[in-house]
């Protein structure tokens, strides 16, 4: 009895869902770690492990399709892991930014002007200035501005990132649909 294999829009559904989760612990890891740390060595970790863990859905993929996959429904299937993944970790980022840490902008704007006026050659410069006029009026992004952004970055820096893993996700696989 043959087996039924789902649809790219189907698998991104399903797996979009870990993925965002993941992507989500990628960001708060990044939002922590100027109060824990280690959190940057985890955020450094999943960063750079996210084309591994796009690779893996794509050639499940491919291997479920029994080695038949066009490079470009793979690459549709990492954009659409990707756009998911945006749009579940953007509301848990959304919900940090607004609710746990409504300052995080303005503390890393604070920060950012701490160190370049340790710079001789920062500490008067047009840059400066202007960090330093938007924390005192109060004019950095607010978290659904930021949740946006990242939104559009992640999508097309995801586009770009897919189309490169799924190139590898198409290995030969032999008759027992395993990779050879």
């Amino acid at each position: 009895m043959a087996t039924e294999t789902k649809s790219i829009y189907q698998r991104a559904g399903e797996w979009g869902i870990p993925f965002g989760l993941y992507m989500a612990c990628t960001a708060v890891a990044s939002i922590f770690a100027d109060k824990f740390p280690p959190l940057a060595y985890v955020f450094m970790i999943l960063l750079v492990c996210t084309p591994i863990v796009v690779y893996n859905f794509q050639r499940r993929k491919f291997i479920e399709d029994g080695g038949f996959g066009e490079h470009s429904s793979l690459w549709m299937l990492g954009i659409m892991l990707f756009i998911l993944g945006s749009v579940i970790s953007g509301f848990i980022v959304y919900l940090v930014l607004q609710y746990i840490r409504p300052n995080y902008m303005y503390e890393q704007g604070q920060a950012a002007i701490d160190a370049y006026s340790k710079i001789p050659q920062m500490a008067n410069s047009d840059m400066l200035l202007v960090l330093r006029r938007m924390v005192n009026e109060r004019l950095m992004p607010s978290a659904i501005e930021v949740v946006f952004d990242a939104f559009w970055f992640i999508a097309f820096g995801g586009s770009v990132v897919s189309a490169i893993t799924a190139i590898f996700a198409r290995r030969s696989v032999n008759k027992r649909g395993t990779p050879s």
